[in-house]
């Protein structure tokens, strides 16, 4: 901090912006807004899940490739894969606007704002709880289900599985599980349940969503989402559990236009960027939009995905570096039952 913004959106004036992001409706309208602001830099978009744009950024850097200026998306891939790769800048060398840089901005300090805090490269602007993990209500007993009567010998064979093998959402959601019920709890369900293990999380979803299977841990909770708005999937519900994801911007190494990335960095960090963001997001997006900017209001509807921020400790934090031996114990479990 220190620089001269407007010197600085001069010096990004031609330049490309090369940003990979995920493929949501809401991240598309905020960069249509940002260009809209900017017109003089020209964003090139690559949409990527995480679990693709991860590899991808490892295996062009060790080739001597660097593409990327920023990227923007959920942060556990960034934090737990490419970070620790040494794949990525450390992002508070870019802020220029102070209400970017100064922590009295955000709600939360240094430990929940970086995703390590001596480590400055993803800075997490959204925290949010979120479930990958639904049932259908016409095929579960009682037609709720509940701790209770999750292990019940009526469901065992009628539970799909996302592989826990790396981490993804079928991870993130038993390592919740094992926060609220132990992990003797996950282990009986990876047992005694004999559940059916399916490496795609939208297969899983869909089968939730037909009743083909009683209970989905690792579903696409965006499918269950646009399914419900459309009016349909009435019964379907999420189960009673929710892990905290986070979304965040960081830039890998070596960005080649340094000027348009402090300028999309910096304004997306900011208030403007992140009342655009909120507004944005909630429109096709049933969680998240809010911001840990203590002077943007979260949507309305979107309340429920806000955590605790009393007790953020309840969660599994998955982009968090403090989740890491949380979803490994989750790995390492999983790797034992298979044998």
């Amino acid at each position: 901090v220190g620089e001269d913004w407007n010197k600085v959106v001069a010096d990004a004036k031609g330049q490309d912006l090369n940003l990979i992001m995920d493929p949501y409706d809401g991240q598309t309208e905020v960069i249509k807004a940002f260009s809209a602001r900017f017109p003089g830099i020209r964003v090139q978009t690559t949409v990527l899940h995480p679990s693709d744009a991860g590899p991808r950024i490892i295996t062009e850097q060790k080739s001597g490739l660097y593409n990327w200026d920023a990227w923007w998306s959920t942060a556990s891939t960034m934090n737990n894969v490419v970070l620790p790769a040494g794949g990525l800048e450390r992002i508070a060398d870019y802020f220029v606007l102070k209400e970017v840089a100064d922590p009295a901005s955000w709600l939360v300090p240094t430990k929940y704002q970086y995703t390590q805090e001596a480590n400055q490269s993803v800075f997490v602007h959204t925290h949010f709880l979120i479930s990958y993990a639904h049932y259908n209500g016409d095929e579960v007993p009682g037609g709720n289900l509940t701790w209770a009567n999750f292990l019940d010998p009526a469901l065992r064979g009628n539970i799909e599985i996302r592989p826990p093998n790396r981490n993804h959402g079928g991870t993130f959601m038993l390592a919740q599980i094992a926060k609220i019920r132990g992990i003797d709890y996950v282990q009986k369900l990876l047992t005694d349940m004999k559940p059916v293990y399916v490496d795609n999380d939208g297969q899983i979803t869909n089968a939730v969503l037909r009743g083909d299977t009683s209970v989905g841990i690792g579903t696409a909770a965006d499918k269950v989402y646009e399914c419900t708005k459309a009016g349909g999937c009435r019964n379907v519900r999420s189960i009673p559990a929710k892990c905290m994801h986070s979304r965040g911007i960081s830039v890998p190494k070596n960005a080649p236009h340094r000027a348009a990335t402090k300028v999309f960095v910096n304004w997306i960090l900011s208030k403007e960027g992140q009342d655009t963001y909120v507004k944005d997001w909630a429109v096709d997006n049933a969680e998240g939009a809010f911001s840990l900017r203590r002077d943007v209001k979260p949507d309305p509807r979107h309340l429920a995905s806000i955590p605790d921020f009393k007790n953020l400790g309840q969660y599994v934090a998955v982009s968090m570096e403090s989740s890491k031996p949380e979803l490994k114990a989750i790995n390492d479990l999983y790797a034992k039952v298979r044998g």
